[in-house]
């Protein structure tokens, strides 16, 4: 694939960061900044390849830019990630698919709090798939910088599809169906040609032409009264200091609590975050921004999934980062405002479904 673009990088602002990994994040003019898509971190990591520098995202002088309304995929790559996507013999009960977790039918992702795997129910939520090659951090610490690493977390952990890519490699060699569809592509059956198909795939879901990206390029009236106000808002609070760049987040690892822990909500599950990684003391409660993309469709929020309102959320996010309780029309706004950033489902997941494998 010979494939151009351009993910937005986001700038280092001064002071200490007060923004989060959650859904939906409001934010004063304080920052923290962990990580700068581009650059290596505080903890050494270089900066991998991102995928979301393939779909031909040019750059732009806004803070946020529009997903492009088409995209560069190879088409039989993406179709063999597809069925790779939705096959639960790839777990070691034959039972969890990664459609398990991340519906293609609805949302990217599932209404439980936490997912259900191989050995049980996990303790995050499960991140929207769509529009996931658009950001530049994954997993809700933020570990990794690209999908081609992110494919490892669930395939090897045991609560999810508790296997290894050792017995992955066996029953897709012996497999006729796959034997022949890696033939027909020119492929060895192996470990990177697998991760090849399914970021291929993923790469391939993204949302565009929401009412937000029909505004951005130039329709005056694409968004309501409100949902402009909302914008302002969004603006006015500081939230697009770390929620920016075409996926609206995905690209920084921020602390969620920064007023302190009973700012977060209640019933908040005791995760420390990035901190479960590096045992780092100041990486406690470090969790990546989330897209807000199609957020409004992706209850429950926040890495523990306990809570169902998005309303709800923006207000644990107005005491929790902001240190102020919200006034009800600016929720409502900030709401209305985050509406708009729904998309078009996946054109090449009704194009997969009417073609038969």
């Amino acid at each position: 694939m010979n494939k151009k673009g351009w993910l937005i990088a986001i700038s280092t602002m001064s002071g200490i960061a007060i923004c989060v990994s959650v859904a939906i994040t409001l934010l004063p003019g304080k920052d923290h900044t962990h990580e700068i898509p581009g650059h290596a971190d505080h903890h050494g990591e270089s900066a991998h390849h991102n995928h979301a520098h393939d779909l031909n995202i040019e750059p732009t002088r806004e803070v946020i830019s529009p997903i492009p309304d088409s995209i560069e995929i190879d088409k039989p790559l993406a179709k063999l990630g597809w069925i790779l996507f939705k096959d639960p013999k790839l777990s070691s009960n034959n039972r969890v698919s990664c459609e398990t977790c991340h519906s293609l039918t609805t949302n990217g992702a599932e209404p439980h709090a936490t997912s259900t795997g191989v050995r049980g129910t996990g303790t995050r939520n499960s991140l929207t798939v769509f529009n996931a090659a658009l950001n530049y951090r994954f997993f809700w610490d933020g570990r990794v910088n690209n999908l081609h690493e992110q494919i490892d977390g669930p395939i090897h952990n045991s609560l999810e599809m508790n296997s290894n890519w050792r017995t992955i490699e066996k029953y897709i060699s012996e497999s006729p169906r796959y034997s022949t569809l890696f033939s027909q592509l020119n492929l060895e059956i192996s470990e990177q040609s697998i991760k090849s198909a399914l970021v291929e795939f993923m790469s391939a879901l993204v949302t565009p032409n929401s009412a937000f990206d029909q505004y951005l390029k130039g329709d005056a009236q694409a968004l309501t009264q409100q949902q402009l106000r909302g914008w302002e808002a969004f603006q006015a609070q500081g939230c697009i200091r770390c929620h920016r760049g075409t996926n609206v987040g995905g690209g920084m690892v921020m602390r969620f609590g920064f007023f302190g822990e009973h700012t977060k909500g209640e019933e908040r599950t005791i995760d420390t975050g990035r901190y479960l990684v590096t045992s780092r003391p100041e990486d406690m409660f470090l969790f990546r921004v989330a897209s807000l993309r199609n957020v409004v469709d992706t209850p429950p929020y926040f890495h523990d999934g306990n809570t169902q309102s998005l309303e709800e959320a923006i207000r644990i996010m107005g005491r929790s980062q902001l240190g102020v309780t919200l006034a009800d029309n600016t929720v409502n706004d900030i709401s209305a405002f985050l509406s708009s950033l729904s998309g078009e489902r996946p054109a090449i997941l009704e194009e997969f479904s009417n073609d038969p494998y």
